[in-house]
């Protein structure tokens, strides 16, 4: 039975059907036949035309008639030259079947040339059922055997690279389903994400994106710093007490822990064995960290950008993948439901945000909410001035508290009131929103993001200010471990009050809200606040390496102890979103607030010192220079009296050294960046205009379609007497040919307009 989407059909009158396929009729019966065949030549159809007054004859006559052409069609299908062979032995329409062979030809011949690949993707790709795309595959691989030997050859040269890419590809996507598979907390993740959305799950994949940042960097200094130093390390002397852990110093202070334990001398084991340079491999490492970390950060945005922000899913909001999408090889039942949460969750973020978008504010609305987010401007970058000059104050007064004060626990006061106002001001902040009331929560998250980078690296400066202007002058006998001690310190306390906020202060709200004060309920994940506790933890690692190597372990056990902690407090003190909203686009921002401005200081701050500070003169790899850098400057110095090494003294002294050649690169990389932006916003708006010439074209066809209809119909009344003794005959055919004959002038109209109307 024909379909009435078929546009394809094309309706021929046939007066003399061949032996195989004609019926026998009996003397008193005559059956002008017409026959469907389609552009596909994969069914032909008869409806017959007949008054008989023998039901059971006629019955039987129909069921020989249709396995007739059901041994015809199936004969049709055998090859593709056989069809058209077939087609043309009916003498139907001498030029369609012409121009049908024509087009086979063509067909086969433009297969002929491909790769193997390639020509398994085009049959794929031709609108013809499985036995037709099987037949003509054997067909060109039959036409490909007749052509001369030297063709055969290089069809074979490409043919094995053909195979060589595939291979490749087949390794490659083989590795990335390993990698997937062994993913830290995979399942973990799935689950965050099906109860409380991309939102809350933006956070968890930013700190797994920051374990495995660490993971390397830890890996870096532990192979080509701390492993070298622990071969010619002496035995450590002093007592352990158990008060380091929260001090820092002590025993610690003598270990591998701390810059001032590392030698300035080279590392040569034998008279015959290679040597070891610690300054430089001390200063190379920490540079090479850096430089792969701001690589990576590049490459990270660009990365998440390119997901996020150019997504055709954003304009057609995913719906269809949502919906038309389902995964058939989940069978497992806890994952079949994960996979349902997953999906209710993201069609609940999509159409909260088709509604958020729809809200319209009046003038009067609109003022209002202009003065409370003023106020709220005001009253943040108050407060947040307000905490950076008591830190100043307190952090310029450390030294002489310090002095006064000989207790161990006294060095804690400056990392507790530090931690104390990065827990309690970014809460305060989190109570703007009863007033500001963004309708859009991702705006809001952001709002919160902006205060809160700009108190924490603001502290970061101001403690950045009084290392190496206060500590680093006042003449201490290691003023680089001093450092690395405040550092470890502040890390360490800040990471203490997250674990004190997630046991007991998220409990303490739980228990109040549903018990106490039930109108509260439970509470909502704060995004910002918990991610700028990550950038502000990563911040002091990245300026603490060059003090402390071993800062990148430590943040990498404090991540992985945060990770099940902050999963623990989630699942069981935290409720989903009231707002659902879709985070895609977070993690990219996350990324850029971690490279600007937290990176991009960093960099600032040890440049200043690595250029500008002198180091100690009784500790450390770099004792006795007048700077950091002199070592560098004596390597080169070095490397020109070898003429094997002159080329890196060249790259050292026109590149690396030269003030024009960062100044040329970074225009380099600014053009760069802008001409992307174009190309970027300009992929964008022809996103946005394919789509909307997408949802014209589908009302295009819809008004087609009413007015095919309505021509079918005026048809109909105009030349009622045509239809009425079809109508009658196709009542006596019975049900099986009834949408077969009332599709016949169906597909002579949609013909008709079809060649007037191209388009269609």
């Amino acid at each position: 039975m024909l379909s009435d989407d078929q546009v394809n059909e094309i309706v021929i009158e046939v007066e003399n059907v061949p032996s195989g396929v004609q019926s026998r009729p009996s003397s008193n019966q005559t059956f002008p036949g017409k026959m469907l065949v389609t552009s596909g030549f994969s069914l032909i159809s008869s409806v017959s035309d007949t008054d008989v007054t023998d039901s059971q004859v006629l019955s039987n006559r129909h069921d020989r008639k249709r396995k007739q052409l059901f041994q015809f069609s199936t004969s049709m299908n055998d090859s593709f030259s056989q069809t058209l062979h077939s087609l043309g032995s009916l003498s139907l329409d001498t030029p369609r079947t012409s121009h049908e062979n024509i087009q086979g030809q063509k067909l086969i011949a433009s297969l002929i040339p491909m790769t193997s690949r390639d020509r398994i993707k085009a049959i794929r790709n031709q609108p013809r059922t499985m036995e037709e795309k099987r037949n003509l595959r054997k067909m060109v691989d039959r036409e490909k055997s007749k052509q001369p030997r030297g063709v055969l050859d290089f069809h074979c040269c490409a043919q094995g690279l053909s195979s060589i890419a595939l291979a490749y590809r087949r390794a490659k996507s083989s590795l990335s389903e390993l990698l997937s598979s062994i993913s830290l907390w995979q399942k973990t993740l799935k689950v965050i994400g099906g109860k409380f959305g991309t939102s809350v799950l933006s956070y968890f994949n930013f700190l797994r994106w920051l374990l495995k940042f660490n993971i390397f960097s830890f890996v870096v200094t532990f192979s080509f710093i701390i492993i070298p130093q622990l071969t010619v390390a002496e035995k450590n002397n002093l007592q352990f007490t158990g008060l380091e852990f929260l001090t820092g110093a002590g025993y610690f202070s003598d270990t591998v822990m701390y810059y001032g334990f590392y030698t300035n001398s080279t590392i040569r084991h034998g008279n015959g064995g290679a040597s070891y340079d610690m300054q430089l491999a001390y200063i190379f490492t920490v540079g090479v960290c850096l430089v792969i970390c701001f690589f990576s950060l590049l490459f990270s945005m660009a990365r998440y950008f390119r997901n996020n922000f150019i997504n055709p899913h954003i304009y057609s909001r995913g719906i269809a993948k949502l919906i038309f999408c389902w995964d058939f090889t989940v069978t497992h039942q806890s994952a079949v439901k994960l996979k349902q949460k997953n999906l209710s969750t993201e069609i609940r973020e999509n159409l909260s945000e088709i509604r958020q978008e729809s809200i319209k504010l009046t003038l009067n609305q609109q003022l209002a909410r202009f003065c409370a987010h003023l106020a709220a401007w005001v009253v943040s970058t108050g407060v947040a001035v307000a905490c950076c000059v008591a830190v100043y104050y307190l952090a310029e007064n450390n030294s002489k508290f310090l002095e006064n004060h000989r207790e161990p626990g006294a060095v804690l006061l400056l990392p507790f009131v530090v931690s104390c106002i990065n827990l309690a001001v970014p809460r305060f902040y989190s109570m703007f929103r009863l007033v500001e009331r963004y309708e859009m929560p991702r705006h809001e998250v952001y709002i919160l993001l902006i205060r809160n980078i700009f108190l924490k690296i603001s502290i970061i400066g101001i403690l950045c200010y009084y290392w190496l202007n206060i500590v680093a002058l006042a003449g201490e006998e290691c003023w680089e471990t001093l450092i690395g001690q405040e550092i470890y310190r502040l890390l360490l306390m800040d990471f203490v009050f997250s674990l004190a906020d997630s046991f007991l202060g998220e409990f303490l709200r739980r228990i109040i809200g549903m018990r106490l004060i039930t109108s509260l309920g439970l509470q909502e994940f704060d995004i910002a606040r918990n991610v700028l506790e990550l950038i502000y933890a990563q911040t002091l690692v990245w300026i603490g390496t060059f003090f402390c190597p071993l800062l990148p372990f430590i943040q990498m056990v404090t991540l992985f102890i945060m990770f099940y902690v902050k999963n623990i407090s989630l699942m069981m003190n935290f409720q989903p979103p009231s707002k659902a909203w879709r985070a895609a686009q977070m993690v990219t921002f996350f990324i850029f607030l971690l490279f600007f401005p937290s990176f991009t200081g960093v960099l600032c701050t040890l440049a200043i010192t690595i250029w500008r500070l002198k180091p100690s003169a009784n500790c450390g790899p770099f004792r006795g220079l007048p700077f950091f850098i002199q070592s560098i400057y004596s390597w080169i110095d070095t490397l020109s009296k070898r003429p094997s090494y002159l080329w890196v003294v060249w790259i050292y002294r026109n590149l690396i050294g030269s003030v024009h050649f960062f100044f040329i690169l970074t225009l380099i990389v600014l053009i760069i960046t802008y001409l992307y932006w174009q190309i970027t916003e300009g992929r964008k708006i022809m996103i946005r205009l394919l789509h909307e010439q997408i949802i014209n074209e589908g009302k295009d066809k819809m008004f087609l379609i009413e007015k095919l209809i309505k021509l079918q119909d005026m048809e109909k009344r105009a030349n009622p007497s045509s239809f009425t003794p079809e109508r009658r005959d196709v009542e006596q055919l019975g049900p099986l040919h009834v949408r077969e004959h009332d599709a016949a002038p169906d597909l002579r109209f949609r013909r008709s307009v079809q060649e007037d109307n191209p388009k269609v």
